[in-house]
């Protein structure tokens, strides 16, 4: 049996489910995806489940967590603590039976070559690496399925992205641009980067249209007037899924260093489509330099 952690967005969720749906394929084994983390982290929610997967999930509680409940009535506390400290950076993932009969493979630790077909595993990580799932990514296409939108105005939109040149433009700022730690590691895509890449496009598909998709719509009304025939989408209404639905709908697209834009850009079906994405994903240079997000046939500006 097979278990994957699911962390994070809906974009981090997506990598997780492809990785997972490739390797039970590979090893012919069945999966479960460990949700623990969301009972627990109140600024996310599990979305996969509203994309028409069918997926087995499980909560698997918190071993370290009931150590330390046990160590409060322990007279010997801090021994019990310290000697058990190392499983704290198993946090919410796994239970006791878990870590017992299961080996625990982290993404930085994982090489395919050595993973068995007999063996059960927790796989634990981002899995932000199209390699990974490449090869079934027509059943990926045919499992994923967008709701129907609840209102005029998308149907709208979605009709105005299809007949035109449509270009999808994804500013993710957020904590990126906000939070002092999270910029230090991620940053955010520069003003000169979008130019580059409008610049780019026009060059390549002329009368284009652009969509311009954001966490932060007041930043791009005003920083973003260069891009002529624009539309800004984004509002604080739409849910993430119908916003990921309208930007998969483009033709084209110009991504932040996110993995939100990403599965929006690689859903799409659309033949030849242009995808721009930042050539520096993480501000931190180690994690930058192990980046293997993009795919090759993508263009990186």
């Amino acid at each position: 049996m097979i278990t994957v952690k699911l962390i994070g967005g809906l974009g981090n969720q997506l990598f997780q489910y492809a990785f997972g749906t490739s390797l039970a394929q590979k090893l012919d084994q069945g999966i479960v995806y460990d949700i623990s983390w969301f009972i627990h982290e109140s600024s996310r929610e599990l979305k996969l489940n509203s994309l028409g997967l069918s997926l087995k999930y499980k909560t698997l509680g918190s071993f370290y967590a009931i150590l330390k409940k046990l160590a409060i009535y322990s007279s010997g506390r801090s021994k019990l603590i310290r000697f058990f400290k190392p499983l704290q950076r198993l946090e919410t993932a796994y239970e006791f039976k878990t870590a017992l009969f299961s080996t625990i493979v982290r993404e930085s630790d994982f090489d395919m070559e050595k993973i068995k077909s007999d063996k059960n595993y927790y796989f634990d990580g981002y899995w932000q690496n199209p390699e990974y799932f490449e090869d079934i990514r027509s059943l990926i296409l045919s499992e994923i399925h967008f709701p129907e939108f609840q209102n005029a105005q998308d149907l709208k939109l979605q009709k105005q992205i299809y007949n035109a040149e449509s270009v999808a433009v994804h500013i993710r700022r957020g904590d990126y641009a906000n939070d002092l730690k999270t910029n230090q590691y991620f940053g955010t895509c520069s003003l000169e980067y979008y130019q580059k890449a409008y610049e780019f496009i026009l060059s390549k598909v002329p009368d284009t249209k652009f969509f311009l998709f954001s966490d932060d719509p007041d930043y791009v009304k005003t920083n973003f007037g260069f891009l002529p025939n624009a539309t800004l989408v984004s509002d604080s209404i739409r849910s993430e899924i119908d916003e990921l639905n309208l930007i998969h709908s483009c033709k084209n697209f110009i991504i932040a260093n996110s993995s939100f834009s990403w599965w929006g850009a690689w859903l799409s079906q659309t033949p030849e489509k242009i995808v721009i994405a930042p050539r520096q994903w993480y501000k931190n240079p180690e994690a930058n330099g192990r980046c293997k997000i993009v795919p090759d046939n993508w263009v990186r500006l």
